[in-house]
């Protein structure tokens, strides 16, 4: 038996390169199939937002982040709306979410949204596009007023834009990049929730929000953040789960796995399972073989074999 496992730990530990014989690291050039680890949500819960960071609303108008908080619990949003895939995603969720929450708290009565484009090319007309889109896909009425759709300030330079945009990206800990071949962002996926003075209270990971989350303690919901918010109450979640951009598979245009991560992470497995079988059958093999005593089993056992043949006295 220790021949055969320690055989077949030998194939296999043979077959894991080849079976990724066809991946290696991506060079400069190469579409990219793996997230960029340096595109994250750094939790910074409990930490102040620039309430006087200025942008423009979707008319063009300067408006403060403060002004767009309003004194209301508000969800954050940063996303660009030329995003093909994660952006849109984290919208339609946002919805969903907010449209399962009860008809007496909707957004611009009970709590206020905020998205803001991170792309300092993006003008007011496409955020005015956007906002008519999502209030339309919403349906309550009154979010006009309570759910901004926000870019860099018209007629700012390129760098005074960016400014502004780091200043907030940088105070909730939203690390994204720009990928010069694809021309779109890197970026990881999540809303954060803000306390009515603008502090940190809870993020979001993801794309869907309006399920249970664990937190220290219990649940939460995003309904229930945003009443804790209004408190100024704060706390992290214990599942933090960041979908980025290049887990979409650019070239086929849908989701992918990171093969080359699954055949390590699968081959590491298979090397510890294979390894902790040869320890059990060899502790096995050294065991000394049980006696049997003459005449086939201990005197008064009473087993199959010790029962007489019939008509034997």
């Amino acid at each position: 038996m220790r021949r055969s496992v320690l055989t077949l730990f030998v194939a296999l530990a043979a077959a894991t390169p080849a079976l990724a014989q066809n991946w290696r690291e991506p060079a400069a050039g190469d579409a990219k199939r793996v997230a960029n680890p340096a595109v994250t949500i750094d939790d910074r819960v409990g930490e102040q937002v620039p309430l006087d960071v200025t942008f423009a609303d979707e008319t063009g108008a300067d408006i403060t982040l403060g002004d767009c908080i309003g004194g209301k619990p508000t969800i954050l949003v940063l996303a660009y709306y030329r995003c093909p895939m994660n952006c849109t995603d984290v919208l339609n969720g946002l919805v969903d979410a907010m449209r399962a929450m009860p008809g007496d708290f909707s957004v611009g009565g009970a709590f206020n949204v905020v998205t803001v484009s991170f792309d300092p090319k993006e003008q007011a007309d496409i955020a005015a596009a956007k906002k008519a889109s999502y209030l339309a896909l919403y349906g309550r009425p009154g979010a006009e007023a309570g759910w901004r759709f926000l870019t860099g300030r018209r007629g700012d330079a390129a760098r005074k834009k960016e400014d502004a945009i780091h200043r907030l990206t940088d105070a909730v800990g939203f690390k994204y990049a720009y990928d010069k071949v694809y021309k779109e962002y890197d970026h990881p996926t999540g809303v954060v929730v803000l306390t009515p003075t603008g502090k940190i209270s809870r993020y979001f990971y993801g794309q869907k929000y309006d399920g249970e989350y664990r937190v220290p303690g219990g649940t939460t919901t995003l309904r229930l953040s945003l009443v804790e918010a209004s408190e100024g109450k704060a706390g992290s979640l214990l599942d933090r789960l960041i979908l980025s951009c290049y887990r979409f598979d650019h070239l086929e245009r849908k989701y992918s796995l990171n093969v080359l991560l699954a055949v390590r992470v699968g081959g590491a497995l298979t090397l510890l399972s294979l390894a902790a079988m040869a320890a059990y059958f060899g502790v096995r093999g050294r065991r000394p073989p049980a006696v049997v005593p003459a005449g086939g089993g201990a005197e008064g056992t009473g087993g199959p074999g010790d029962r007489p043949a019939e008509g034997v006295t």
